[in-house]
């Protein structure tokens, strides 16, 4: 499985766990995602990808 890991000033505040596994939709959410957390945390956020087995 897929997460995306939310990084704000160095920290990692929140994991994004997508709904879908198909990449398309797999982007289209995390890129909805990271606009909706920039604005709520007043900065750029930095979003890393990492898989859990």
């Amino acid at each position: 499985m897929v997460v995306f890991d939310v990084i704000v000033h160095g920290e990692v505040k929140e994991t994004i766990r997508p709904l879908s596994q198909r990449l398309h939709a797999m982007l289209a959410q995390v890129t909805e995602e990271a606009r909706l957390l920039s604005r709520k945390y007043k900065a750029p956020v930095q979003i890393h990808r990492r898989i859990i087995y």
